[in-house]
């Protein structure tokens, strides 16, 4: 494994168009970048040596001007429902986790895009490790790829979530190339209804998002009147509620398109029915849905897990008020890979004692 600070670019960080270059640099013709994209991504080729239909001295070659990242979990975590939890130590030693979800017919990845997060929600355990790094575009498309060699045709990975650890708009640059790579023709090719794109509510940031991508949006809310908000997250106090609902009006969002709001239930502070009724008015003019998830409680949480009955008449009270409303039941708890409760640092810690590494 090449050092991280190598002066060598890795070709998953770049664009389709750079990669072009670098094989146009090296005399070669067009096709051949399009064979070179094909291994990256379809095929995700661990190294050069792999990409077979490349002559050797092109390989050598490559290998003299780029280099790869090779993503591959260093420890693999299994839920009782069948959820995995992905931990992924880096070339510089930084760790991060991602969540593979068996459905019925598919799967889904959860993706982180920062090591750590400096956005610190009050119930969300990332939070807590406060921010490292920000991933490169190789290091976040390297989750789709090494998650998609740990599942079968009859359940393939057609669905991605960027809501691990990480707020992906904070890591803008590096979150639309590996969007291009997921999505474009010459990557994954994956479905831009498939892959949504979660975000405290960078108001600054979502206009230049929506423009850039076709991937779907979804906003961390939380609670809607202000005081209530910029308590469980920070964030509200510099983009206040106000002016996150006029950038999502303004947002360029397609005819067939809705926006999701993501609202984690706390036990006894947002889940009352009178959050529920501002939150509807709050969705007034918005094209959007509410995805309403029960907390999920984590070592050192100050919140607890709503009552059932209480997220009934939350669900009840929106619906009533002609909200599309959505239980969304987290997965993966008993290993700590449900929403807001990555922290890969702890865990890592944990397997290094059981394995006297």
């Amino acid at each position: 494994m090449e050092h991280p600070k190598s002066h060598k670019p890795d070709l998953r960080d770049l664009r389709p168009q750079q990669v072009q270059d670098i094989l146009t640099s090296l005399g070669e013709k067009p096709f051949r970048a399009r064979q070179v994209l094909r291994w990256l991504y379809k095929n995700a080729a661990p190294d050069f040596e792999t990409m077979s239909d490349l002559a050797k001295p092109l390989r050598q070659r490559l290998s003299q001007v780029a280099r790869l990242t090779a993503m591959a979990p260093a420890q693999v975590e299994d839920a009782a429902d069948g959820t995995s939890k992905l931990l992924y130590v880096l070339d510089d030693g930084a760790r991060i986790e991602s969540v593979l979800i068996p459905e019925a017919d598919h799967h889904t990845l959860c993706v982180s895009s920062q090591v750590g997060c400096r956005q610190g929600c009050a119930f969300c355990r990332t939070a807590t490790l406060g921010f490292t790094r920000n991933l490169r575009p190789a290091e976040i498309t390297g989750q789709v790829l090494a998650a998609r060699r740990l599942v079968d045709e009859a359940r393939p990975l057609t669905n991605l979530v960027f809501m691990g650890m990480g707020e992906p708009l904070d890591n803008m640059a590096s979150l639309l190339i590996s969007l291009e790579h997921i999505l474009g023709e010459s990557g994954l090719q994956m479905s831009q209804r498939r892959v949504t794109v979660s975000t405290v509510g960078l108001a600054d940031h979502l206009a230049d998002f929506g423009r850039a991508t076709p991937a779907a949006l979804a906003v961390s809310l939380n609670a809607a009147n202000e005081g209530l908000r910029s308590k469980l997250m920070p964030i509200n106090r510099r983009f206040s509620l106000a002016t996150l609902k006029a950038a999502l009006l303004a947002y360029p969002l397609k005819p067939t398109r809705r926006i999701t709001l993501e609202y984690v239930l706390l036990g006894g502070v947002n889940d009352r029915p009178a959050h529920a009724v501002e939150l509807a008015r709050w969705c007034r003019g918005l094209k959007c849905k509410v995805n309403l998830i029960p907390f999920n409680p984590h070592e050192g949480a100050d919140f607890v897990a709503p009552a059932e009955a209480d997220v009934q008449v939350f669900q009840e009270v929106l619906i009533s008020e002609h909200i599309t409303a959505l239980l969304r039941r987290s997965r993966g708890a008993d290993i700590s890979a449900a929403c807001g409760q990555l922290a890969a640092r702890a865990a890592l810690d944990d397997w290094d004692e059981e394995d006297g590494d």
